[in-house]
């Protein structure tokens, strides 16, 4: 048997998201321009959890020093 999968409760918000387009119409796609994108980056608990998403999967981590997250990577 299957298991159901486990979605977090902070994207019940996606089912309350109105029409919009992500790529518009005649348009060639991009991001900047995308009123998913824009809908999606207004909405706190979905940012939350992108964010704590990157923290559970290691990808940013936190300097207790200087008090600033950033990537584990370098990015200079």
């Amino acid at each position: 048997m299957r298991r159901k999968k486990v979605r977090s409760a902070k994207l019940e918000i996606g089912k309350r998201m109105p029409p919009l387009y992500h790529k518009l119409p005649n348009q060639i796609y991009d991001a900047q321009n995308s009123e998913v994108l824009k809908w999606i980056a207004e909405q706190p608990q979905l940012l939350e959890w992108t964010f704590a998403q990157l923290k559970t999967a290691g990808y940013v981590e936190y300097n207790s020093e200087t008090g600033v997250w950033s990537g584990i990577e370098d990015w200079e």
